[in-house]
Order: structure tokens, then sequence, then C-alpha cells
């Protein structure tokens, strides 16, 4: 059985979760990003909507573009390494004015590369050079 990277990631996100806030901020797509359906309904789960967009562009001005929008939010725990043994880089923004990742029910993560599974011994399959933006929305 293969899951979806963002899936992995999401659901060990959500597992600490507790109750959000109310105040919202609009998502702003990334200019020119293209919505993948696929990684979307795959990273989807009961209580929790996602949506998975990628760009061909880097990952910093992905992410200078979130940090001008919204607050991040640093994960306490660095990301894995590709089997080359380079490190995907990642960041973690809040949507919704909660104190931190473990209260928010509406954030995005973005990351580089795009990893689309990870098969059943952690294997990262489908990696490509693409920077994913994932809006997480729990009801």
């Amino acid at each position: 059985m293969q899951l979806s990277f963002s899936v992995v990631a999401a659901c060990s996100v959500v597992l600490a979760l507790g109750p959000g806030y109310a105040i919202a901020q609009d998502f702003k797509p990334y200019p020119g990003a293209k919505l993948e359906e696929k990684y979307s309904k795959q990273a989807s789960r009961s209580g929790m909507t996602c949506q998975v967009f990628v760009s061909n562009d880097s990952f910093e001005k992905v992410y200078a573009f979130y940090k001008g929008a919204y607050r991040e939010h640093t994960w306490p725990v660095s990301p894995p390494k590709l089997p080359t043994g380079r490190e995907i880089q990642w960041a973690y923004f809040l949507l919704d004015g909660a104190k931190d990742l473990a209260h928010s029910k509406y954030w995005l993560k973005i990351q580089r590369p795009f990893i689309g599974t990870v098969n059943d011994e952690l294997d990262f399959k489908d990696i490509r050079e693409l920077s994913l933006i994932q809006v997480v929305r729990r009801q």
C-alpha cells in the first residue's frame, strides 16, 4: 500500500491537533500554482480536507510569498532526508489565528521537492523537483 507523503505528514500533525480558533484568513493561491486533484483527494481524510498545489518555482520564492501573508509556525522536528542525503525543505503557516499548529484547524505547508508517495518500507517514490503547497482544513 502506498500513501501520499502529504498524507503521512498531515496525519502525523492531525494526531496532535486540539481545538482551533474561529478567526481565519483567506488562502491566497501561489501565482501559477496548479491544483493536483489526485493528490488532494489522497491527502483528504474524514474530518480533514486538503488541497495540494504544485509550482515550478523554487522553495525560497514560494516561502517568501507565504511569509509575507501568514504567520509561520516552526515545526519542532527536522525534515527527513532523501536517499541522496538531501534534506527536504518545508515550512508551515497558520491561516486561522491559532496559537500553534497543534491548535490550528486551517494551515498550509510548503515543501520541496514534491514526494508523491511513500511505500510500506518508507521509501520515497515519485520525487519531483516541484514546490508543493498543501492547504489543510479540519472540521
